[in-house]
């Protein structure tokens, strides 16, 4: 990904991360070639540069789950972003 992307996560204080969207996985119906189409995606799991996986200390569901967005969670120059890069060769 060329662009620079903030990160959308929020903290509990209402702060947004400075960091920014360096590497995600989709998630859906994969198709022969490995990838999932647009319409099959179900959740996005995002990585950040200031944070990982905002996971932090923490080993649980709820932590592993707090980079995962639906589609219509993330904002739509990121969906975009990401949906192009994972369908050019």
């Amino acid at each position: 990904m060329e662009q620079k992307f903030e990160c959308p996560f929020v903290y509990a204080n209402g702060k947004k991360c400075g960091g920014f969207v360096f590497k995600w996985r989709v998630y859906g119906k994969t198709q022969r070639n490995g990838r999932v189409r647009p319409e099959h995606v179900r959740k996005i799991r995002l990585w950040c540069t200031e944070k990982n996986d905002h996971a932090g200390i923490l080993h649980t569901f709820e932590a592993k789950t707090r980079m995962e967005f639906y589609p219509d969670q993330l904002p739509d120059h990121l969906y975009e972003a990401i949906m192009e890069e994972e369908w050019s060769d």
